[in-house]
């Protein structure tokens, strides 16, 4: 499902990386660690064609990352980052916001799917109906990998699922993505530094 073949990333004159590799196949999950500064986010930025590669190849769903087909490749993941800017005041508003976007406007939006997975995820329905500002960091993490779940995309990556959750929620997060990588073959690429769930992905990366 994703291929990354000697890239480097390069930023200021600084190189964050270079000559990292890795393959991740349908239906595995693979988290990425290491020291803060050596360019994890980047990398999945990069991936989302948000940052370019000083060299190298990132190759999605056998499609090799260019200007040309990006939209492309996007159509394939659902990406949430750490810092979640959303402009919504209300949780409602926030959760269908991506299925507005171009590249998700063939699927529908369902509150009772939402409602499952918030159950999976430890999250009270009443969250629903609160604004954004009401509810914690780590509630809003949960409701977007619930969100991100529901958009059914081949590949799911996040940066920092679990950094501001406690270990009984961290469990239910690693339960929820486990189920999406072996029920519905989604691929999940992490950023953590949370050992925790590093080691409840299959494949741990050091970066």
């Amino acid at each position: 499902m994703l291929q990354i073949k000697e890239a480097s990333i390069v930023y200021n004159e600084t190189v964050l990386f270079s000559d990292f590799s890795m393959q991740l196949n349908k239906g595995e999950s693979a988290c990425i660690g290491g020291d803060s500064g050596r360019g994890k986010t980047s990398l999945l930025n990069a991936i989302m064609g948000f940052v370019p590669l000083h060299s190298g190849k990132i190759i999605v769903g056998g499609l090799e990352l260019n200007k040309s087909n990006i939209h492309n490749i996007r159509k394939q993941i659902a990406w949430i980052p750490q810092e979640l800017a959303l402009p919504n005041e209300w949780v409602h508003e926030m959760v269908q916001m991506p299925f507005d976007l171009k590249a998700n406007r063939g699927i529908v939006f369902s509150k009772d799917n939402l409602f499952s997975c918030f159950e999976e995820l430890g999250l009270d329905n009443d969250l629903y109906q609160k604004r954004v500002t009401e509810i914690s960091g780590g509630q809003r993490q949960r409701i977007m990998i619930a969100v991100a779940a529901m958009l059914q995309k081949s590949l799911l990556i996040v940066d920092e699922p679990t950094s501001a959750l406690d270990p009984i929620s961290t469990d239910k997060v690693l339960a929820f993505l486990h189920k999406q990588a072996t029920e519905h073959n989604t691929s999940i690429l992490a950023v953590s530094h949370d050992k925790r769930f590093a080691t409840g992905c299959k494949t741990q990366i050091c970066l």
